[in-house]
């Protein structure tokens, strides 16, 4: 892959794709967003077959959406959205219990780096998905949910609410606060540290 390409910003590669049919702007694109995508699904399923069935099937309804995007919002806002709208169809296909799930919240604008940075530094360690599990015993499903887009995807309050439907920012701040406070109980009962 070019190291050129690697810089270019995610709209340059769209409009690659898009005008040119570039085959290796869309490498890279895909390259940037399987892992995101991989580990959104893998929250939703915790099943690492049907987790690979649907990355690809959101990649095909990305890859045939792309003419669409506007930039209207930040391009991993809007493959967040396709992503949590795909894997809200498929599940809501086998139960409705993910429709209550992710009913509309009210929006959050918290940014505490310390978070931030103890995900990323698991990620480095893989221990993503084993923190992602651990902190799903102990969050409501939208709290996970909220959670993981802001410090572990680096969404702000607005991108959260728009990508989850929510009408306003108040709900999703507390969806991410009590996330919050319920993992930092979980970290210190685990033993893991957060500086």
């Amino acid at each position: 892959m070019s190291t050129r390409l690697q810089t270019l910003t995610d709209m340059d590669l769209v409009a690659r794709i898009v005008d040119q049919q570039s085959e290796t702007a869309s490498t890279e694109l895909f390259r940037r967003y399987r892992k995101r995508i991989y580990i959104w699904c893998f929250h939703v399923t915790h099943d690492r077959e049907e987790v690979v069935d649907l990355t690809q099937e959101i990649f095909i309804r990305v890859f045939r959406s792309l003419s669409g995007f506007r930039g209207r919002s930040r391009f991993s806002t809007w493959v967040y959205r396709i992503t949590r709208n795909h894997c809200l169809s498929v599940v809501s296909n086998r139960q409705d219990q993910w429709r209550r799930r992710l009913r509309q919240l009210d929006g959050v604008e918290v940014a505490e780096n310390t978070f931030a940075e103890h995900l990323r530094q698991a990620e480095i360690a893989g221990e993503v998905a084993q923190l992602v599990r651990a902190a799903g015993r102990v969050m409501k499903d939208e709290e996970l949910e909220a959670f993981i887009l802001h410090y572990r995807e680096g969404l702000t309050v607005k991108e959260i609410s728009r990508t989850l439907g929510c009408t306003n920012a108040t709900g999703a701040r507390t969806l991410i606060q009590n996330a919050r406070r319920k993992f930092q109980r979980l970290t210190e009962q685990e033993g893991w540290t957060i500086d």
